[in-house]
């Protein structure tokens, strides 16, 4: 994340409160994003500097106006008046990050060696919401070099109970 991508996200999500508009402005901060990711030529006539500011803020208008939350489209034209596209993707992690926060919700990265079933990702996500007292998102990732067992991370903290972890302690306690 950058300072600027931060600082819009923060501008973003505090009009967002204060409008009472966090559902709709996620959404659109949502339709923007897939808009620029589909369309990487319509990301790059927004961020050119070839390409005259008066232009490339009605093309922005004609694809989102109507469609998102005004407060979301003024960020949208500051950020390309100010040439900063490129911080739109940071500022969408960060507004994602600030709402989750407002919800009173966490993001569990889960590793494991072998796919989760759904049962298993079930029961960690309620071992985890009731751990932490939060409403808990399981985002799972695979790495076989974990040999089993889990890797969590949620917000900073991580509990590593795969099998590669205990080896490698037990090498350090070995070699101690």
């Amino acid at each position: 994340m950058t300072t600027t991508s931060r600082e819009y996200a923060e501008a973003l999500f505090e009009l967002a409160v204060q409008g009472d508009l966090i559902r709709e402005t996620t959404d659109g901060v949502v339709t923007v994003e897939s808009a620029l990711l589909q369309m990487p030529e319509y990301r790059a006539l927004l961020a050119s500097p070839a390409i005259g500011k008066e232009e490339r803020l009605a093309a922005l208008d004609q694809a989102f106006r109507g469609k998102i939350p005004d407060i979301l489209l003024a960020i949208l034209r500051m950020m390309v008046s100010r040439g900063q596209v490129s911080a739109f993707s940071g500022m969408v992690r960060d507004y994602e990050e600030l709402a989750r926060e407002y919800r009173g919700e966490a993001v569990a990265v889960v590793t494991s060696a072998v796919p989760l079933s759904e049962a298993q990702t079930v029961a960690l996500r309620q071992k985890l919401a009731k751990k932490l007292g939060q409403k808990i998102t399981i985002q799972c990732r695979e790495d076989p070099s974990l040999i089993g067992g889990l890797r969590v991370e949620v917000d900073g903290r991580v509990i590593d109970g795969s099998i590669r972890n205990k080896l490698e302690e037990i090498k350090e306690v070995m070699n101690s």
